[in-house]
């Protein structure tokens, strides 16, 4: 779709670089900083800008958290940005809470064994206890994460439902 046939239709855009609180328990991530030393975006994405092609860094990343009492419940677009980067990015916008699930792609598709070691030990830090990935993760990730968080981790494919707590 172009933006403009969208907006014809009744849509409305908000572009903004900062997180968004849509209700008093979900917020959007906005920008995701890059803190970690072993995430990083992929180097083979481009984007066509001005004609030119470029690396893309993917600042426009999307992702949202919902605040429940058991914790955050984060749903991740790609995590392009990476989704360590992601969840601490969410824990400082609402005051350093807890991970209860995260859910959606991880981009761990390509991840060598020591960002899948330091992912898992950095997951366990946040006190998750549902990880439900998705199409990006590939089959190696998930098979790791699978064995890492066996009671926890769940395939989020198309159709997959999940009650919120």
């Amino acid at each position: 779709f172009v933006r403009e046939q969208l907006e014809n239709l009744g849509a409305r855009f908000y572009l903004t670089s900062e997180p968004v609180w849509i209700s008093d328990s979900i917020v959007t991530a906005g920008e995701i900083p890059m803190t970690t030393s072993y995430e990083e975006v992929d180097p083979d994405l481009y984007v066509k800008e001005n004609g030119a092609m470029r690396p893309d860094t993917v600042p426009d990343d999307l992702a949202l958290a919902i605040k429940t009492d058991l914790g955050l419940v984060i749903i991740l677009g790609c995590a392009h940005r990476g989704m360590i980067n992601t969840i601490r990015h969410f824990q400082k916008i609402t005051g350093g809470e807890l991970v209860y699930c995260v859910i959606g792609g991880t981009h761990l598709i390509s991840a060598s064994p020591e960002r899948m070691a330091q992912t898992v030990a950095d997951l366990r830090e946040t006190g998750i206890q549902k990880l439900g990935v998705s199409h990006c993760t590939g089959f190696s990730a998930s098979s790791w994460l699978a064995g890492e968080f066996p009671g926890e981790f769940f395939l989020n494919n198309a159709g997959s439902r999940f009650s919120l707590p």
